[in-house]
This record gives C-alpha cells, sequence and structure tokens, in this order.
C-alpha cells in the first residue's frame, strides 16, 4: 500500500500532508479530482480583465481547457455555449492554453463564443489542474468543490447533468 501510495503521490495524482499531532499520512482535500477543492486560480481573460476562481464563490462554475487546435475542442463549443447562454447562475470559463491572444481571439469569433475566455499562456493552469490532454472540463459547485471532471468532448445534456448535480451538492 505504501508503494501504491508514494507511486500515486510521486505521479501527482495526491497531494499529502504529514506531520500533523495524531497524523500519519493524510490527504490534503485540495486537488484537482472530484470531491476536493478546486484549486485556486487567476488568470488574465481575452478581454483584458482578470479571472479569480475565488470570486465566483456561490456560483456553479465550468472550467473548460481547450486549444485551437484541438478537434475535439472545436465540437465541444457549441454545448459550452447554449450552456451559459441557457443556464442562469452559472459560470462558463473557457482556458486557452497556451496560445497567443491573437489566436484565441480569432477562433472565438469564428465560433461566436459569448462566454469568458481566460489565457494559460504559461501552462500554469494545465499543471494546477494536472491536465491530461484536451479538452478537460471542470464543474465546480458553488461551496468550491469539484464535483464532475470530464475528459474529452462533453454534450449539453452531460453538462446540464453535471451542472444540476453540483447546485445539489
Amino acid at each position: 500500500m505504501i508503494i501504491g501510495v508514494l507511486a500515486l503521490s510521486t505521479a501527482g495524482l495526491i497531494v499529502w500532508r504529514a506531520g500533523l499531532p495524531g497524523d500519519t499520512l493524510t490527504a490534503l482535500n485540495i486537488a484537482p479530482r472530484i470531491g476536493a477543492t478546486a484549486p485556486p486560480l487567476q488568470l488574465p481573460l481575452l478581454d483584458d480583465n482578470s479571472f479569480i476562481l475565488s470570486d465566483l464563490r456561490g456560483q456553479v462554475v465550468v472550467l473548460n481547457f481547450w486549444a485551437t487546435w484541438c478537434v475535439p475542442c472545436r465540437i465541444e463549443m457549441p454545448a459550452l455555449q447554449t450552456l451559459y447562454e441557457q443556464s442562469q447562475g452559472v459560470r462558463v470559463i473557457g482556458i486557452n492554453l497556451g496560445e497567443s491572444p491573437e489566436t484565441a481571439r480569432q477562433w472565438v469569433d469564428d465560433l461566436h463564443l459569448t462566454f469568458d475566455i481566460a489565457l494559460d499562456r504559461d501552462g500554469y493552469a494545465a499543471t494546477l489542474y494536472q491536465l491530461r490532454g484536451q479538452p478537460s472540463t471542470y464543474v465546480i459547485a458553488p461551496d468550491g468543490v469539484i464535483s464532475q471532471i470530464f475528459y474529452g468532448a462533453v454534450d449539453i445534456s452531460a453538462l446540464e447533468t453535471a451542472v444540476q448535480h453540483a447546485i445539489g451538492h
């Protein structure tokens, strides 16, 4: 068991703490996994404002990591736009991975996206959320806890179900 825990911890899949009175090896409840508090995040937005995840507490937040070269990302964008347009109180944030603002802006304009677009130019958010690939979508409940993670393209039905689950979280 110890070897398995060490392997997962080394791979960055579990964040651990030890050394408090009575603790042996206890998992922190901040990690990019379902049931954990979403890692703190602050990124510039395409419109020159800034996005701070903690400012959105009390709302359901959908974080979607994407890139312009990603075909599944393009396929799922209409579902994210529909969710944004039809779900009051849900914040959709698209996070572009490593591309210039000009490249991201052209793609956003081509797809007629109106939800917020954040820029992860240096890969900080991708590292923090331990991305496995694009697209990846994290649904965060109003209390800041990750309630659903989608790896790969997601459709509107799955997003709506995940949002309802997050609201009832």
